[in-house]
């Protein structure tokens, strides 16, 4: 089974080197806060600027892109409607770093949500911006990695 998932991961590996083309490339960042924080650090603005010149440059046309700020709310003495201020803090700084990095126009969605466990996921903390592309699937005429119809779904 180890050697199957390493030979797999190997394949893999060398065709993401020699060029292959995702069907439809999920074009995410996370930003990472300190506990209590919604400044952005010079570290996580060059972070976002990388990543706005690799998202640009890794397809031709986005419709939107969407920023959404989070905030733990079990964090000790913060209320719920303190963990959402920090959390639209969050989104509004990145927001306005986003809007001064990013030479093309596109439709901008910000939302902000708070989070009632710990942990969202494997990441250490709830305390985050998460940054997202849309791209525009049939301008960037990516391959059709479902040549097979799926019965019930219209495209």
């Amino acid at each position: 089974m180890k050697c199957t998932l390493k030979a797999l991961l190997a394949i893999a590996a060398m065709l993401a080197g020699c060029g292959a083309t995702a069907c439809k490339p999920i074009v995410v960042t996370r930003l990472t806060f300190p506990e209590g924080t919604a400044d952005l650090e010079p570290a996580q603005i060059a972070k976002l600027a990388e990543f706005i010149d690799r998202a640009n440059s890794a397809l031709p046309r986005y419709l939107e892109v969407s920023i959404d700020g989070g905030a733990t709310v079990k964090t000790p003495g913060r209320t719920p409607a303190q963990a959402s201020e920090l959390a639209r803090q969050r989104a509004e700084n990145v927001t306005r770093a986003y809007r001064q990095l990013q030479p093309a126009k596109l439709r901008l969605e910000t939302t902000s949500n708070i989070y009632e466990d710990n942990k969202m996921s494997r990441e250490a903390s709830n305390d985050f911006v998460v940054v997202q592309f849309h791209p525009d699937y049939e301008a960037s005429k990516l391959p059709d990695c479902n040549p097979v119809p799926t019965p019930g779904f219209k495209r």
